[in-house]
């Protein structure tokens, strides 16, 4: 399923395969939420190093909630890739 996602500004290409630092804090910090009991569920998409895209969830995800979390981030996911078209 994840090998038919295509980018909505044409050709992809991740810009290095180097960790992102960025990145790299943002899921510490997470991981720290989730060890403290902040998190309680989660759910996400991963761009990986060759260009597959994939997904997963985990925990307390079955809620109106969750789902109105994602269509925020599917909204701003949007509004980035249409001001950089």
């Amino acid at each position: 399923m994840s090998n038919n996602v295509i980018s909505l500004r044409g050709q992809f290409t991740p810009p290095t395969s180097e960790p992102n630092s960025t990145l790299v804090e943002e899921l510490e910090r997470l991981l720290e939420a989730a060890r403290a009991g902040e998190i309680l569920g989660l759910a996400g998409a991963y761009v990986h190093r060759d260009k597959v895209v994939s997904y997963s969830y985990a925990g307390a995800v079955a809620s109106y909630g969750m789902l109105g979390g994602l269509d925020c981030v599917k909204e701003r996911l949007l509004r980035i890739a249409t001001a950089q078209d």
